[in-house]
């Protein structure tokens, strides 16, 4: 087993690692009705493009769980796909990722939109840099980091948009 690190007094503070709170915090903001929201394309579109990720993520996992267990209790990947058709599961798993990917290629699309969508408003804004930061977050370590600065310091100019 390693060791982990001694922590720093304070780490869990440091300001150089954006939180999950943080590069999440526009999702939520947009979901507040009112005349921001209303008045932004571009927030009404990261809404959107937002709450679809965030569904993808629920059905990624739920689809992970699934073809664990399967895997575990029925040895899945040694199964013939006619196999696999004689378990129900096999019907949950086709339906779970044909949603992924329509959920997938909507989002996809949109992003190819988004830069052409004037932000109106802080929320309009902080919605953009936010998917900036989650697509870019397994692709690119450091433009990850810096969008994530950026988010975090316009937030912090702007208040909690």
């Amino acid at each position: 087993m390693t060791r982990r690190p001694p922590s720093a007094a304070n780490a869990s503070a440091c300001r150089n690692e954006p939180t999950r709170r943080l590069i999440l915090g526009a999702a939520a903001t947009p979901l507040v009705p009112g005349t921001t929201l209303a008045a932004d394309p571009a927030a009404e579109a990261c809404q959107a493009w937002l709450a679809r990720n965030t569904e993808h993520e629920r059905l990624a996992v739920q689809w992970s769980r699934l073809e664990t267990r399967l895997h575990r209790e029925h040895n899945w990947m040694k199964l013939t796909r006619g196999q696999r058709r004689r378990f129900p599961e096999s019907r949950e798993l086709d339906d779970l990722d044909d949603r992924i990917e329509v959920l997938s290629d909507e989002n996809g699309a949109l992003l190819k939109a988004l830069p052409a969508i004037v932000a109106a408003s802080p929320i309009g804004i902080c919605g953009k840099l936010t998917i900036a930061v989650l697509e870019t977050k397994n692709d690119c370590e450091d433009v990850h980091r810096l969008i994530a600065s950026i988010l975090r310091d316009y937030r912090a100019l702007h208040g909690d948009a």
